[in-house]
């Protein structure tokens, strides 16, 4: 019986459409995580126990002595529709960010053609990770951004690779495989392009996975960019440069 493997591939015109997908849902994913985070905040689950209490007493529901353990069952149903309201609210307040976040994804000027766009520059790339053959992932490096600043500086031969997309099916993210697929990333961008000096990605605990692949890829803390969700989740700058590339190949080696 031949063992699944696990490949890393550069980017075909047949995996547009499962890209596009893979790219809107990594925008939004984050969401649940943010609202799981609010529902189970102290705040939220005491503000659960008073509404659910404030609804059964004024409804009578309160089990009298006698009643038996049915009644005491029966409370399920209060305390299961009080939890509604705090769902709905935590919902309402954190998905504006994450439809915000998503609308600049889907209009980013590498989603008209990825082919194309990823092609212009050495250091950038668009990878595929593949499981027994299937699609699991994938991590996009661009470098145009930095090609285009460095346009209006001439003399300047400094430039900054960004991680645009980062991507890993649920079953495959306790395995550790995002750093591998990071690591391979960072080192096809250093090496196309020795101008490259550092690659920049951001980072949050809202997407624990991939902020824990950057972090065993070497990517330092730089600074918080913004603010995301109801209770403020810092969304973080990373950036890894050559030098640090270079000294982690050498330890590694």
């Amino acid at each position: 019986m031949v063992e699944p493997v696990a490949r890393i591939r550069p980017y075909k015109t047949k995996d547009e459409k499962q890209v596009r997908f893979v790219i809107a849902k990594a925008a939004m994913e984050g969401l649940a995580s943010a609202n799981t985070k609010t529902i189970l905040n102290p705040v939220s689950l005491s503000l659960w126990v008073l509404l659910a209490s404030f609804l059964i007493k004024y409804m009578g529901w309160w089990p009298k002595p006698g009643d038996g353990i049915l009644a005491y069952i029966s409370l399920m149903l209060p305390f299961g529709s009080a939890v509604v309201p705090i769902i709905l609210f935590s919902d309402w307040n954190n998905r504006w960010y994450f439809e915000d976040i998503s609308q600049r994804v889907l209009r980013g000027p590498d989603m008209v053609n990825f082919q194309e766009y990823y092609s212009k520059y050495p250091a950038s790339g668009i990878w595929i990770l593949e499981f027994a053959g299937r699609f699991i992932g994938l991590i996009a490096i661009d470098a145009s951004l930095s090609e285009r600043n460095n346009s209006e500086h001439i003399n300047s031969e400094t430039k900054t690779a960004v991680v645009r997309h980062v991507y890993i099916d649920e079953p495959y993210r306790t395995t550790g495989i995002q750093k591998d697929l990071i690591d391979y990333a960072v080192q096809s961008a250093f090496t196309s392009d020795p101008s490259v000096a550092q690659v920049k990605a951001s980072s949050s605990s809202l997407r624990e996975y991939v902020q824990k692949g950057l972090d065993e890829a070497g990517f330092k803390y730089e600074g918080v960019t913004e603010t995301a969700g109801l209770f403020r989740w810092k969304v973080n700058a990373r950036v890894l440069t050559r030098d640090d590339w270079k000294k982690r190949q050498n330890h590694a080696s």
